[in-house]
Parts: C-alpha cells; sequence; structure tokens
C-alpha cells in the first residue's frame, strides 16, 4: 500500500499551521513502513521532483498565468495533480490510497478517485465559511461549493475536534459519507489512520 497526500502547504512553502502538521502526519507514517508520496505546490514556479528515503516530494506550479482569483490558480494547479497522481497510479503495483488536506486538491482528487477506483481520505481543517469575511461573495460560494462535493464524494473525512464537526454537520452534506473525529496532533494518529487506509484498500 501506498498513500499520496496532497497538500499546498508543506515546508518550505508555510502559509499557516497546515504545512507542519502535514509533515509531522508524513514523518510519523514513514516511521510505521508507509510509503508516502507527496503532492504540493512549488513557489519556484518550477516542476521539482525531491527523492528522498520512503518519501518522494513532486513539488508543482501552475501551467498558466495571470491567475485573476484563486480559484483560476487552483483550476489550473489541479490539472498538474492529476497527471502527477496519474502517473504514480501507473507505475506501481501497490494500492494508492489519496489523502487530501483542506480543499485545495478536491477536484483533482474527486476526477482521480471516479476514474481510477482509489480510495479518498481528506483531513478538513477549516470550511470556508468560517474562513471568509464575506461567506456570501461569488468567490467564497465558489469554495464552498467545492467543499460541498468534497464532502459529498470522499470515502472517509477527519475532523479534528467535536466542534468542528458540528460546523461541517451544519454546512456539508455528510449523509453519504463516513465521519471521524481525529486530532491530527494526538499520538494514536498514525495508528488511526493507518487501520482506516487498511480498511478502505480491502473494500
Amino acid at each position: 500500500m501506498k498513500v499520496v497526500f496532497l497538500s499546498w502547504e508543506y515546508p518550505p512553502r508555510i502559509v499557516g499551521e497546515l504545512a507542519w502538521l502535514v509533515q509531522s502526519q508524513i514523518e510519523g507514517l514513514r516511521r510505521k513502513g508507509l510509503e508516502v508520496e507527496l503532492v504540493t505546490v512549488s513557489d519556484s514556479g518550477f516542476f521539482i521532483e525531491e527523492p528522498v528515503h520512503g518519501l518522494r516530494i513532486t513539488r508543482i506550479s501552475s501551467p498558466v498565468y495571470p491567475h485573476s482569483t484563486i480559484i483560476t490558480w487552483i483550476a489550473a494547479i489541479n490539472t498538474e495533480a492529476a497527471r502527477v497522481v496519474a502517473d504514480i497510479y501507473h507505475s506501481t503495483t501497490d494500492k494508492l490510497i489519496l489523502h487530501t488536506h483542506d480543499w485545495h486538491f478536491a477536484p483533482a482528487t474527486s476526477s482521480l478517485k471516479k476514474a481510477l477506483n482509489i480510495p479518498w481520505v481528506v483531513s478538513l481543517y477549516s470550511i470556508e465559511q468560517q474562513r471568509s469575511l464575506n461567506p456570501n461573495s461569488p468567490l467564497s460560494s465558489c469554495i464552498r461549493t467545492i467543499e460541498w462535493h468534497m464532502a459529498r464524494e470522499c470515502d472517509t473525512l477527519l475532523v479534528r475536534n467535536e466542534w468542528m464537526l458540528s460546523e461541517v454537520r451544519r454546512s456539508l452534506p455528510l449523509d453519504r459519507v463516513a465521519v471521524m473525529v481525529l486530532d491530527p496532533s494526538s499520538p494514536s494518529w498514525g495508528d488511526e489512520v493507518l487501520r482506516l487506509y487498511n480498511l478502505l484498500v480491502k473494500s
């Protein structure tokens, strides 16, 4: 089994705490013997592959520019993410798990799940309804729609605490998806996630 993490933050690209959480999670899973591939964003504007023992980092950039909003950037970066993950899929005999962090790579991952029948886990740390100063703006409405489809189509949604669970239940459709409350900084995070991965690849 191999897991492909997709996150728009990873050191040295640090926007908030997500970069450090994803780094910690990857290191914990590698210590447990799981092979991890990471697809993340390159701030250099170039496609970069960084092979590390037990981990390959692929940093992608948008193939088009400039961008008028984050949505056009997301659309462009997701085409690159889908290409990279498809290459991983076709170059391995391992069972794959896709694990995205927040909404940024949801369009690509949704398509990959449907086309290649790959299980998809989402770690959701915040939602647009909480983040936005103007949640009814066209931009925020578009992001909320992406989150809505993500919550509907993933196999399992991980949220960090009960408060976040209540916020997600209030804002997103959860009738067709399994939801787990799992603190990403908990010492048991790796064991719980590995158990989940194994269940998904066997189902």
